[in-house]
């Protein structure tokens, strides 16, 4: 039997209110990045439009398939990617990927082409938590209004079941969503040297949602721990405050952004890595720290719940009084922190990028009208210097959404 022909290559146009080389990105930007370079590779051709920002070049080419537009601020990149659209950037576009992170470029008022949108999970909790006196208004009029009035018929492509789940209480019918969860880079993690002494970890934006503070109450439980805080953002100045008011500041290191292997490092170092987030898709670092033979604690919400096996590859928790217990359940016990972090290594082996890229490429064809067998195996292109290495898939245990 003659062997299918190749797919033929897609013209994808992205929108994104910021790219992976953005100072203010994080899964969103990870996500991307592994997901376009894979594309791009396998010989498809890709087109960005995002945000601008200080230092950034506004019009930047790696190689000859894949080309990013930058414009407007974190507010003005939607009317000025709409306009930027409609003036013919990307015009030859066979599908477009809306990317939804808390605000949408409102496409189905204004785009004729074959569309697909992308959200990580629904931004309520942002909202409530930065902008305490009108996060309820704002998140009513840029994310939940847009959703239930114009996307009831746009396909979804999302990171975990309970994001899928929230989507479906914005109005999104839960058929039109497909779930894919998210690859890691074991090229880059793996196990270290632990400290001598207790130290936890937390790494992410540094943005109020994210909790921090709780974790400086499960600090303070654990006597002589070291917590190692990776990342930045605009709530650092209340969390360095916050640190100074509780005589913390011995025990607390603020390492703002770190490289990779800076941070592969730490993780190994740490005992137990944490997050105490009001609001995650998935939880990239909890896989991070796994290939680091690190385990996880958390609070039981949005994807964490999926990306951590309660009592086998860490610990979840309903409340910060039971996430303290359960983290000083893990530093006093060595042989379960191993056994969890044997456990958490070898399921994140199992998540690859190639998969991911492969399930959400083929939503695109699909909706392009152009779906055929996947593209072959192969490296991908190294984008801004932040390539990552492409892998042979794993057996995984993975949940696929519903494909209409």
């Amino acid at each position: 039997m003659a062997a299918p022909p190749d797919p033929p290559p897609l013209n994808i146009l992205v929108l994104a209110d910021r790219d992976w080389t953005h100072h203010d990105t994080g899964g969103n930007g990870a996500n991307l990045h592994a997901q376009i370079s894979r594309w791009v590779e396998w010989g498809n051709k890709v087109t960005v439009v995002a945000g601008d920002y200080p230092g950034a070049q506004r019009m930047e080419r790696y190689g000859p398939r894949l080309i990013v537009h930058r414009m407007g601020t974190r507010s003005t990149v939607f009317p000025r990617g709409i306009l930027a659209v409609m003036r013919g950037i990307g015009r030859d576009a066979d599908v477009v990927l809306e990317v939804i992170n808390g605000i949408t470029f409102l496409t189905p008022l204004w785009l004729r082409k074959p569309r697909v949108a992308m959200v990580h999970h629904v931004h309520r909790e942002l909202y409530l938590e930065e902008f305490r006196r009108f996060g309820v208004l704002l998140f009513w009029m840029l994310e939940r209004l847009p959703l239930r009035l114009l996307y009831r018929r746009t396909p979804f492509l999302t990171i975990s079941r309970s994001a899928r789940d929230d989507l479906a209480r914005e109005g999104i019918p839960p058929e039109n969503v497909t779930v894919e969860y998210l690859g890691v880079d074991p090229g880059k993690f793996r196990p270290g040297t632990r400290a001598p002494e207790p130290h936890l970890i937390f790494v992410g934006r540094l943005k109020a949602y994210k909790n921090v503070e709780a974790l400086f109450d499960v600090l303070e439980t654990v006597p002589g721990a070291i917590l190692d805080v990776i990342g930045e953002g605009d709530h650092r100045p209340d969390l360095e405050a916050e640190i100074k008011r509780r005589a913390l500041v011995d025990r607390v290191r603020m390492h703002g952004y770190v490289d990779e292997e800076t941070k592969a490092e730490l993780y190994g170092r740490a005992w137990v890595n944490l997050t105490a987030s009001r609001s995650e898709g998935w939880s990239l670092t909890v896989m991070e720290a796994a290939l680091c033979r690190t385990p996880s604690a958390a609070l039981a919400v949005g994807g964490l719940a999926e990306s951590i096996v309660h009592d086998e590859t860490g610990f979840l928790a309903a409340d910060n009084a039971e996430l303290a217990e359960r983290v000083r359940g893990l530093v006093g016990r060595p042989d379960l922190r191993d056994r969890f972090g044997e456990a958490a290594e070898r399921r994140a082996r199992t998540f690859t990028w190639d998969r991911s890229a492969r399930a959400f490429l083929e939503v695109l064809r699909r909706v392009a009208g152009k779906s055929q067998p996947g593209p072959p195996a192969g490296a991908p292109v190294s984008l801004n210097g932040h390539g990552t290495d492409s892998r042979r898939d794993d057996e995984r245990r993975s949940t696929a959404a519903e494909n209409r």
